[in-house]
């Protein structure tokens, strides 16, 4: 019996994905990858109940192990987004519109990089060069929280899956 192969792929730039995007860039592109991060953060320590929603952005062709470091400043804080306090009666139209607001502001912020990737944007490399690159988003980085406002799942339903909570099953 023949064992079947299995690759674990943990970085953007060593599938083949990368490798055949940049193929169908023209000639004399570059392709930076994007990566995007969102976290519900407490940005007052003493004075009250303040909550924001940080959007970081990296580059994919990072090592995960060094933009995880702190000292690396690997990520770039891109903007603050509001955690606003509806007032509804229906508790589930709050999450709706809370869900909508994070979408349209995440849609003017992220203008520009949606521009860049469509129609590639001149930039300049380390050395003072300038390179005309192309930036696709390939991957988001989210706690089950953002990942389901992300998604607009609500309730308890996967956000990565088609499964609700009658199928997620007893782990152990």
């Amino acid at each position: 019996m023949a064992q079947k192969l299995s690759w674990v792929y943990t970085e953007w730039m060593m599938g083949d994905h990368a490798w055949e995007m940049q193929l169908v860039l023209p000639h004399d592109t570059t392709l930076l990858s994007t990566v995007l991060s969102l976290d519900k953060t407490c940005i007052t320590a003493l004075t009250g109940n303040h909550v924001t929603h940080p959007l970081l952005l990296s580059l994919a062709n990072i090592h995960m192990n060094m933009q995880l470091k702190s000292f690396s400043n690997a990520f770039i804080l891109t903007a603050l987004l509001p955690v606003p306090q509806f007032i509804h009666k229906k508790k589930q139209m709050k999450g709706v519109l809370q869900d909508w607001l994070i979408h349209q502001c995440l849609d003017i912020v992220l203008e520009p990089l949606k521009l860049a990737t469509q129609e590639g944007i001149m930039l300049s490399d380390p050395t003072g060069c300038s390179c005309y690159c192309f930036t696709p988003l390939v991957s988001y980085i989210a706690d089950t929280p953002e990942a389901m406002m992300l998604t607009y799942i609500g309730g308890k339903m996967s956000p990565v899956t088609m499964a609700m909570f009658k199928q997620f099953g007893d782990a152990f």
